[in-house]
């Protein structure tokens, strides 16, 4: 989708972009990562205009580690100046730019969706051994894992539509790109939890979601490669 930039991505040997422009925000990502998601679900939410430059991160070009040493998407740069990790970088826009403030603003309500985070993060790192597993005493105590975690996850939904309150907000924005991977590809674990599956329908309606969100088939067609140890990148729109 649009929103998470159609750039080609970059690989080894290709040449670094002339520096954005004065004041201009440059993202440095990868369309199908999570991680890179959440950022842009955060610009999306706040209208903020940013240009995008791909990179292919199985075969990253030499000058990218300059940006970033870790070698990790997302990064940006704006006047001379670079931040990487996700919730840095979501942070640092969501407090920068003008519009609605998506960070909550309570302290103790802050903390709790921290928390609430880390929760779901365990689902997510559970989540990920499971789907490479093979033992069966190991897949059942995982399993359960991940269930007693989403749990967790519902009940801090209690009656409020969204993590945030009443609205999509920073919370929601960090926690949606993992769930919609878990959703596509193992449905059955959101569907026992029903305030979770109402959650995922009702995010999947926002103009955030909307705008970073790919077709499943196309979601699924990159998945297929990056099983195979052989990821392609530029699959769907390519600009």
């Amino acid at each position: 989708m649009a929103g998470m930039g159609n750039a080609k991505h970059l690989k080894a040997g290709d040449a670094e972009p002339a520096p954005p422009a004065k004041d201009v925000l440059r993202v440095y990502g990868m369309k199908f990562c999570p991680y890179v998601e959440r950022l842009k679900l955060v610009l999306a939410a706040k209208d903020i205009k940013h240009e995008t430059v791909n990179i292919n991160i199985q075969n990253k070009p030499d000058w990218f580690f300059q940006k970033n040493p870790r070698g990790t998407v997302p990064v940006i740069e704006k006047n001379g100046e670079i931040l990487y990790e996700s919730d840095i970088t979501a942070e640092y826009v969501d407090e920068a730019y003008p519009g609605r403030r998506l960070q909550t603003s309570d302290p103790l309500l802050r903390a709790k969706e921290k928390i609430v985070l880390g929760d779901f993060m365990e689902v997510v790192s559970n989540y990920y051994a499971l789907v490479k597993e093979t033992d069966e005493g190991k897949r059942s105590f995982l399993t359960a894992a991940i269930k007693a975690n989403l749990d967790k996850v519902e009940n801090f939904l209690g009656n409020t539509p969204y993590f945030c309150g009443q609205r999509p907000g920073f919370t929601d924005y960090m926690i949606w790109p993992k769930l919609e991977r878990i959703l596509l590809f193992d449905p059955e674990f959101i569907e026992q939890n029903p305030k979770i599956a109402s959650y995922c329908d009702r995010i999947g309606e926002d103009k955030a979601v909307k705008a970073c969100r790919h077709p499943n088939q196309l979601l699924l067609q990159y998945f297929e490669g990056f099983k195979a140890g052989n990821p392609v990148y530029d699959i769907g729109t390519v600009e």
